[in-house]
């Protein structure tokens, strides 16, 4: 076990995923604080890094870079402290440096959601790259007597449910003077329908792009486009194929066959037999449509290959059960869980689920997937591998270059 350590987290408090850090932190024997990240260079803030380190060299570990800039100064204090920094990239890193012009980035310690960036990340210079995936937060996730009734699920839930947007915040501006063509698009939309992925290694191939050239600079940018402008096409099919299994009621009306929690973007093209409603707050209101849903519906981000989303880990643990498309970072988890509820094309959603039904055997999946999460995927897992690296040799004498 690596030594505890005061651990900072820049968190704006907008952002998800700070809350369990700092409760995995917590519970590997860490101190914790949660900073501003305007604060963390302001000295007349009792967040100010210096004063932060009056208890002990400090490990300010950043979420997607997220209070790091200006990067120079940043670890120059944290240097002088005795302390260090560490990235955790749970987007496409390359949509993140995009961004980043100082290359003191490279000697970093980055942790990667998806592991198949990590070998073009070393290309680039990044020794320091290692997989770290999402994971599950019982303390926040897992319902119980006492918050049953506040986070209380809406009436009468379609059989299947999904959440998420159409597409992320500033997509627009994000994108702005990339394109793609229309020929590979097309290409694009014709695997979908065959089970196939053209995710973001296959756009790099299709668009000739060399990830030797994404550093420094946008053009990771035009790659992620296509694969960003197939992963809605995926989502929109798979939607539609949820909607069209719902059942037929004996008049021969049908029922809601799904209900989409999201954006409005959703709106244009909605499917028959699925309705829409507003987006809904992730703590308060999550874990109760997970639990309270027959089935969640799990899409990955043809951004992230071999990526998982926090619904694979968030779904269990509420209770639910989640049917995820065939991401290759479900082998993660052992073969015997993720078989029963893994489609590959979007007709496969209906006869996964009325297997499932056939079959039984529903609940004892559900625990055994809780158990799986409980016993090697918390976030007190991943922060004690967070610590367990930057003790290695390979981590502990890795500083920031000129």
């Amino acid at each position: 076990m690596s030594p505890p350590v005061n651990v900072i987290l820049p968190d704006s408090g907008a952002e998800l995923l700070r809350r369990e850090l700092a409760l995995g932190f917590a519970e590997a024997g860490c101190g914790v604080f949660r900073v501003h990240p305007a604060d963390l260079l302001d000295e007349r803030s009792p967040g100010f890094l210096p004063h932060l380190a009056d208890s002990g060299p400090p490990l300010l570990f950043s979420v997607n870079f997220q209070g790091l800039n200006p990067l120079r100064r940043t670890l120059d204090i944290l240097e002088r402290c005795g302390g260090r920094a560490a990235v955790w990239c749970v987007d496409n890193p390359w949509n993140l440096l995009s961004g980043v012009r100082d290359p003191r980035w490279k000697s970093l310690p980055v942790f990667i959601t998806d592991a198949g960036f990590i070998p073009s990340l070393k290309e680039h210079g990044a020794p320091f790259a290692r997989h770290l995936p999402l994971a599950s937060c019982p303390e926040l996730f897992a319902l119980n007597s006492a918050h049953e009734a506040v986070r209380a699920a809406p009436g009468g839930l379609a059989p299947f449910v999904f959440v998420g947007r159409s597409a992320f915040p500033g997509k627009e501006s994000f994108f702005a003077g990339q394109e793609i063509p229309d020929a590979p698009r097309l290409r694009a939309r014709r695997m979908l329908s065959r089970g196939l992925r053209p995710d973001l290694a296959w756009w790099e191939k299709e668009l000739a792009c060399a990830p030797a050239s994404f550093w420094p600079g946008k053009k990771a940018r035009r790659p992620a486009l296509g694969a960003e402008d197939a992963n809605l096409a995926w989502r929109r099919l798979c939607l539609e194929a949820a909607s069209a299994a719902g059942p037929d009621n004996p008049a021969g009306k049908e029922y809601p066959g799904l209900d989409i929690f999201g954006d409005e973007g959703w709106r244009d093209g909605l499917p028959a037999g699925a309705r829409l409603h507003p987006p809904v707050d992730y703590y308060s209101r999550l874990p109760g449509i997970y639990a309270a849903a027959r089935y969640s519906l799990c899409l990955t981000s043809l951004q992230l290959p071999s990526g998982l989303n926090q619904r694979h880990f968030d779904v269990w643990t509420a209770g639910g059960l989640c049917l995820s498309d065939a991401t290759p970072g479900l082998r993660l988890f052992p073969d015997e869980l993720t078989r029963p509820i893994c489609f590959h094309t979007p007709a496969d959603i209906k006869t996964l689920a009325e297997r499932l039904e056939a079959g039984g055997g529903r609940a004892a999946l559900i625990a055994d997937w809780r158990r799986c999460l409980r016993e090697r995927h918390r976030y007190v897992h991943r922060a004690q591998t967070v610590l367990d690296a930057l003790d290695s040799r390979d981590f502990a004498h890795s500083r920031p270059g000129p």
